[in-house]
């Protein structure tokens, strides 16, 4: 009898009816919780993955907006007292300023009624000098930019006899014909200039300006100079993108100034908003000049 009942388990027949597989019920519930299971799987991945964007986004906007106020800070604090202003209007605001290439004192120069005189006698320390021009007592924007004789003047290439390197020894700038200044410095102060340099906001984004040299700019048919003249010499180099200080929100200006008086120094105020993918920084910044005329 054993024998017969092994043989029954072993017929086909029989085996069959063992086997059974999944019930479509047991599919479906498997297939539900298993697609449960990858959508909340996938909405992780994905807020961390936009969690980690939205952070690379603001570390980027971050980066860029600290650049270019540092860089500004530090060169708006090294301008020629006065030199400061703005220009562009509203649609393409620009902030420009007169760097100082070295500041030194000075013995003596020809002031009315003194006669002119072709040299100034000064006492500097030895150190490369890329500048033209020497400035003193520029007490406005327009005198400087005008290069207006007597406060700004062009100086010839030192002479080996006359460049002392020495803060103790006397040095001797010369210029092409005599002139004459047209005040004492109260600090007996005298600068040597560079060429203006401008930031400008143009397509949202922010462009620093060098070498073009004085004078040189577009200008609007009122005569006011919009932005630098791009020429052989003019450099011009992107410094910050994502500037959105232009919105359907409003406008804020990025650059304004205040005049240097006598109980303050000047100021160049600086409001620059930065916007990318929905993240938006906001850079409030006030900068010192320092007025030693």
């Amino acid at each position: 009898m054993s024998g017969s009942k092994n043989n029954l388990k072993n017929h086909p027949k029989y085996q069959a009816k063992n086997q059974q597989g999944f019930t479509l019920i047991e599919l479906v519930t498997v297939i539900v919780i298993l697609g449960v299971l990858a959508t909340g799987i996938s909405s992780f991945l994905r807020f961390g993955t936009q969690s980690y964007t939205d952070a690379a986004d603001r570390d980027a906007l971050i980066s860029t907006a600290r650049f270019v106020v540092e860089r500004l800070n530090r060169e708006v604090r090294n301008a020629l007292p006065n030199s400061i202003r703005t220009i562009g209007g509203d649609k393409n605001p620009c902030l420009e300023f007169v760097p100082i290439d070295k500041s030194v004192i000075y013995l003596d120069i020809p002031v009315a009624p003194e006669p002119a005189s072709d040299s100034v006698e000064v006492l500097m320390l030895a150190g490369a000098l890329s500048s033209q021009y020497v400035a003193v007592y520029a007490l406005n924007s327009d005198d400087i930019y005008n290069k207006k004789s007597g406060v700004i003047e062009k100086f010839l290439p030192f002479l080996p006899g006359d460049y002392s390197g020495d803060r103790q020894v006397v040095s001797t700038i010369r210029f092409d014909s005599e002139i004459r200044f047209n005040e004492e410095s109260p600090t007996e102060r005298l600068y040597f200039i560079g060429s203006p340099v401008s930031y400008c906001v143009e397509d949202q984004a922010i462009y620093r300006y060098q070498a073009y040299g004085f004078g040189n700019y577009d200008y609007d048919s009122d005569g006011r100079p919009l932005r630098p003249l791009i020429t052989k010499t003019t450099e011009k180099v992107l410094m910050a993108e994502y500037v959105d200080n232009y919105s359907s929100s409003g406008t804020v200006l990025p650059f304004k100034t205040s005049a240097a008086t006598l109980q303050r120094n000047g100021l160049a105020l600086i409001r620059l908003k930065f916007a990318r993918n929905l993240e938006e920084i906001v850079f409030n910044n006030e900068i010192q000049v320092p007025n030693v005329p």
